[in-house]
């Protein structure tokens, strides 16, 4: 599952992305995300694997632990998956919303 860390890793004047639990359960959690421009996810850390599902257009950058950084272009309707462990924090780095619902696999 996805777990926050440290607030303080938070750059400052950076706003967080929404993040609503849609569901959870002992095998699954879908959450929805919501980033208006130059929002974040905030340093969290994904321990299951997990599939994105793409429902706007823009671009997210995504900054790895490891200093790996990737801006991917989003398409609405596109899916992608990952595996665990990722620790990683998400900027909406583009001039419009991104809205994401993310599936992880917690078996």
């Amino acid at each position: 599952m996805s777990v926050l860390l440290k607030e303080k890793e938070k750059r400052q004047g950076t706003e967080k992305a929404e993040r609503v639990v849609l569901f959870e359960d002992q095998k699954t959690m879908i959450t929805f995300w919501r980033f208006p421009p130059g929002t974040e996810t905030g340093w969290h850390q994904h321990t299951h694997d997990y599939v994105t599902l793409q429902q706007s257009n823009g671009k997210l950058k995504l900054e790895n632990r490891d200093g790996n950084i990737k801006v991917i272009d989003y398409k609405d309707g596109y899916a992608a998956g990952y595996s665990a462990p990722v620790e990683h924090n998400a900027t909406n780095v583009g001039d419009v919303e991104i809205r994401v619902t993310e599936i992880e696999y917690k078996v």
